[in-house]
């Protein structure tokens, strides 16, 4: 286990509402001056543009983004491609913008797909815009952290009218007309504190921009905490439409066939349920696949964790091959650390990689969703 993930093991057991040790409560307690400077410093920085609107940089396409308050997986990725496909069959010529986190071509603008031809590998362009392109023929996919330029791009060569801001809440250089903000219905918002004291990236009071809020994961959330997290959302914000949503699993088939794209039912090829399974990942949040992964029917007999945007080698594919064959298990793993895997070695080595495909779906409020975007289109 690398330094980056036993720390941010620790940091998630500081989270945790249990007892703690004498130094466990110090560590807390520095952190949450942190967490002090780190609020105030955030709180400047969108003052500055909210006083200044002229620091926004509008384009002409309407800009959708894409965001949460908090550190973590909420989703975002599926949310994304479910939100571009949606504006592709109502007729929207859509793109996807997409920093490519700890990619090659993070710090630069660069095409990831043109919507028929994907030019960047996941370590080039980063495995959720690889991910993207792969899922999304039709809708072309950018990547770079300078969002206003990629925008402005997508405007140019493809005549974009809708721009999806990915993980865009938190980037104010780009004017957006609406901010559809994720919440995590297993952990929302934490403790409620900022960053490094807790999983807020900017004080919650912040909610308060959102024009949308869709609540993920909702299956694992009792009535009870989701009526608690309505009100919650309610003291910050008492406009914004309020949606649910799961991450819907839709098949599980051999690495292999994914691979290959070989058509759009895979029924016949999925791993049968019951069968024994080792999860691995390299996610903000693996809790929530290996749910994903015991509630589609399969037995879990173990689980293996890796850094967030982990790229796996040949030599992870070994241990992993010998651990399962150990268990008497095959491996499963989802779409997102999919793109990252050595497929030549896998193929080579026969080794039984499974990949879960997930979706999301809205579970409740469908209907102030396309309402949402038909006023933020015009139509």
């Amino acid at each position: 286990m690398s330094f980056r993930t036993k720390a941010a093991a620790y940091f998630n057991y500081l989270m945790e509402s249990h007892s703690k040790s004498l130094m466990d409560r110090m560590v807390l307690q520095f952190l949450d001056c942190l967490s002090v400077l780190y609020g105030w410093g955030v709180t400047q920085k969108y003052r500055s543009f909210q006083t200044h609107p002229e620091k926004q940089i509008h384009v002409d396409a309407v800009v959708i983004s894409l965001g949460n308050i908090t550190v973590g997986g909420t989703g975002k990725t599926p949310m994304a491609c479910f939100m571009a496909r949606r504006l592709q069959q109502c007729g929207y010529r859509t793109a996807l913008l997409n920093r490519g986190y700890r990619s090659n071509v993070e710090n630069d603008t660069a095409l990831m797909s043109d919507g028929s031809q994907i030019f960047l590998t996941a370590a080039d362009g980063g495995d959720e815009a690889y991910l993207m392109a792969r899922s999304l023929p039709g809708v072309p996919v950018l990547v770079g952290r300078q969002r206003v330029r990629s925008a402005r791009r997508a405007v140019f060569d493809f005549h974009t009218q809708v721009i999806l801001l990915d993980d865009g809440f938190q980037h104010w250089q780009l004017a957006r007309d609406l901010d559809i903000v994720l919440i995590d219905a297993a952990n929302p918002f934490g403790n409620g504190r900022v960053l490094p004291g807790g999983i807020l990236r900017e004080p919650m009071v912040q909610l308060r921009r959102a024009g949308l809020c869709i609540i993920t994961k909702a299956d694992q959330c009792c009535r009870r905490d989701m009526a608690a997290l309505y009100d919650t959302i309610r003291r910050y914000n008492q406009q914004a439409p309020i949606a649910e949503a799961v991450h819907q699993a839709k098949w599980c088939i051999p690495f292999h066939y994914w691979n290959m794209m070989t058509g759009t039912d895979r029924s016949d090829k999925c791993l049968p349920k019951g069968k024994a399974v080792i999860a691995v990942s390299a996610l903000g949040n693996p809790a929530s696949f290996e749910h994903t992964v015991t509630a589609m029917g399969y037995h879990l007999v173990d689980s293996i964790r890796y850094d967030d945007h982990y790229q796996y080698t040949d030599k992870d594919m070994d241990k992993l091959a010998a651990q399962a064959v150990q268990a008497g298990a095959v491996l499963i793993t989802t779409e997102k650390d999919a793109v990252k895997l050595p497929a030549a070695y896998i193929e080579e080595k026969d080794i039984p990689f499974y990949v879960l495909g997930i979706e999301i779906e809205i579970i409740k409020g469908n209907e102030v969703v396309n309402a949402t975007l038909r006023h933020v289109l015009g139509g």
